[in-house]
């Protein structure tokens, strides 16, 4: 799903999956933050390390976010499929 936010006061594009989307609305939240300024933080601190995708950049974050949030477990807490080779 493509969308556009602004980033350090610029409309770009950005494509992410709509549980992405959600997902980065929900960090804004918690962070007491609009997505536009969480997306402009994140831009900033990816300037010094040279990211080339930032929608990449975006999930990435989104799931490190989500990582360190759940604490770790032994046990599965769900099943996944996987798809067949």
């Amino acid at each position: 799903m493509l969308k556009n936010v602004c980033v350090a006061g610029k409309r770009t594009s950005m494509r992410l999956e709509a549980a992405f989307w959600d997902a980065l609305a929900e960090i804004a939240r918690r962070e007491g933050l609009t997505v536009s300024k969480l997306c402009t933080r994140l831009a900033s601190q990816l300037d010094a390390q040279d990211i080339d995708s930032f929608s990449s950049a975006v999930r990435v974050y989104v799931m490190e976010y989500f990582r360190a949030a759940t604490p770790r477990s032994e046990a599965p807490c769900c099943e996944v499929a996987v798809a067949a080779e």
